[in-house]
């Protein structure tokens, strides 16, 4: 194998498994939202989320447009787990 071919087979396997490692956040991330009532691939609800990768092998989420409803549904969410983690703490702090 000439380096060339060499580089481009290490290239292309990097990107492979930075796609499979993408795809599966975003697998996760779907079935998280469904636990929440948030529907991926529904245009009211969460139209896309894409797993995808650079050629460098990075992987990232493409979380679409999100419907301002859904976004405000997470945002609930995510301070009502910020608060209960606080309060958690704090109660772990005073015993």
């Amino acid at each position: 194998m000439t380096t060339d071919i060499g580089a481009a087979a290490k290239q292309a396997d990097a990107f492979l498994a930075g796609k499979k490692k993408a795809d599966d956040t975003a697998f996760m991330l779907g079935r998280v939202l469904a636990e929440m009532g948030i529907r991926v691939g529904d245009r009211d609800s969460w139209p896309q989320l894409i797993g995808r990768a650079s050629l460098s092998g990075e992987p990232s989420v493409f979380l679409g447009t999100v419907p301002l409803p859904t976004v405000r549904k997470l945002i609930n969410a995510l301070i009502y787990a910020e608060s209960e983690q606080r309060s958690q703490r704090d109660q772990g702090h005073g015993a």
